[in-house]
């Protein structure tokens, strides 16, 4: 993650923009969200805060240890070390994870230093996000912007697990796609983030189950339950069977410990009840939604349910060493599922005061975890 006095700097511009929008909400009376007002021209200030977190991300220092940039410091490694060994497209595994290393070819080929490199990466994992929450939510683009940069491991997946991150925003862009019944434009999208990452097929097998195979979410609900009671209870049977299914090589190294270094785990293992309570929440918004005020929609079905299934897998392996890859296969979906109920279903009496409350609450929530809590 950010070392504390840079993701501090960050999060205090973020508030500056989330802070007042949340209490201007919460003194509106009205459920306007909800029906969709129009508000043309407001994606101008998402997608310019987009494009200037996106340079400041790419710009990051990446030359010392200790700094929270772990993963950037090893693929700067591995860019230099391909352009002092002329790597070129002929040398590309295509059997793997191809499309990263086309990428690095490319930038190697139009003469990128390593910080040319990781601005293009940034780019991409922050506009694609940015571009599919505006899909999501296509009345209040700002609200989702905000939702989207306010979330806990937005900052970490985009220094720390970057590769991942930018395969999960590519999903999470697919996914509105074919919201939107693009299913070719969708397709090619899912088919290009696994050539960034293959443990998307995770999220793009939930999305398919959701669509044709479990289409109530409570169903997914009850797995979600159970799945805490077979982690409990049988959570070592199924880290070794998941590793040896080998839809990542990854897996077993990061169930087995051997690539145990402290700079990319979670602080602390073993079952996580801190994040599986921050986990819960999609979990119980979808209930209370879903179920208990009996609002349906569709999309938040498919969006929930892929969210639950996911997260359902982590927990089977939260004992692992680097379980925080395997969360973000479900957390990069938490601001939708947070934000998609607000601006598209009549789910409260002023609904515009409640999302500017939840807003708020989740803004600093944040806060709090990346400022006192900012080695996770």
């Amino acid at each position: 993650m950010f070392p504390p006095i840079q993701i501090n700097i960050l999060l205090i511009v973020i508030a500056l923009f989330v802070i007042p929008y949340s209490f201007k909400l919460m003194s509106t009376d009205g459920d306007t969200l909800a029906v969709g007002e129009e508000n043309k021209g407001e994606f101008w200030w998402p997608l310019l805060l987009s494009i200037l977190l996106a340079y400041w991300i790419g710009s990051r220092p990446v030359g010392a240890l200790g700094m929270g940039y772990g993963d950037s410091i090893n693929y700067a490694n591995t860019y230099m070390l391909n352009v002092a060994n002329d790597f070129t497209y002929g040398d590309i595994d295509y059997s793997t994870e191809w499309l990263w290393q086309v990428i690095m070819v490319t930038c190697q080929s139009l003469g990128f230093e390593t910080s040319g490199f990781f601005m293009v990466v940034a780019f991409g994992y922050v506009m694609t996000a940015t571009w599919a929450m505006k899909k999501f939510v296509p009345t209040r683009p700002y609200l989702g912007f905000l939702f989207l940069v306010s979330s806990l491991m937005y900052y970490t997946f985009s220094v720390n697990g970057l590769r991942n991150g930018l395969a999960c925003h590519m999903i999470l862009l697919a996914m509105a796609f074919f919201m939107e019944d693009k299913w070719i434009k969708a397709g090619v999208i899912a088919f290009l983030a696994m050539g960034i990452h293959r443990t998307t097929m995770l999220p793009i097998a939930s999305v398919l189950a959701a669509w044709k195979v479990i289409k109530e979410p409570r169903y997914a609900i009850y797995f979600w339950l159970l799945s805490i009671v077979l982690s409990l209870y049988a959570g070592g049977w199924f880290m070794n069977f998941f590793a040896s299914l080998g839809f990542d090589d990854r897996m077993s190294l990061y169930t087995s410990g051997d690539l145990a270094d402290p700079q990319y785990m979670f602080s602390s293992t073993g079952f996580r009840w801190d994040f599986l309570a921050y986990s819960a929440v999609p979990v119980f918004l979808t209930y209370l939604v879903n179920i208990m005020r009996e609002k349906r929609d569709g999309w938040f079905n498919i969006i929930a349910t892929t969210y639950i299934l996911c997260n359902a897998f982590w927990v089977l392996v939260i004992r692992a060493e680097y379980s925080n890859r395997f969360a973000y296969l479900s957390w990069f979906l938490y601001p939708v599922v947070i934000v998609y109920p607000l601006c598209n279903m009549k789910a409260w009496v002023n609904q515009d005061r409640m999302a500017g409350l939840i807003l708020l609450c989740y803004f600093c929530f944040t806060y709090v975890m990346d400022t006192f809590f900012w080695k996770l």
